[in-house]
């Protein structure tokens, strides 16, 4: 019965390795297609994800140079809600 049960883990870990490397290139997908390059965070993923998505939409929206000081407000703004 041993040897049924490490098999069992060993392979529930293989399993789980397997989908979190695939939520990863996911992820990765998902950052090439805004044009975004994670060098190193603190962050959770899914806020990370959220928080491209809500600065992409914010730069599109702005009509000639950038901003930062308008697109940082914009961003605090819907962080806060």
């Amino acid at each position: 019965m041993e040897g049924a049960e490490l098999e069992l883990e060993r392979r529930s870990k293989f399993l789980s390795s397997l989908i979190e490397k695939k939520k990863a290139k996911e992820h990765q997908e998902q950052h090439s297609k805004l044009n975004v390059r994670v060098r190193a965070a603190d962050m959770p993923v899914l806020l990370q994800d959220r928080a491209f998505r809500c600065a992409r939409d914010q730069l599109d929206s702005m009509p000639g140079k950038l901003d930062s000081k308008r697109l940082a407000l914009a961003l605090k703004k819907i962080s806060e809600t």
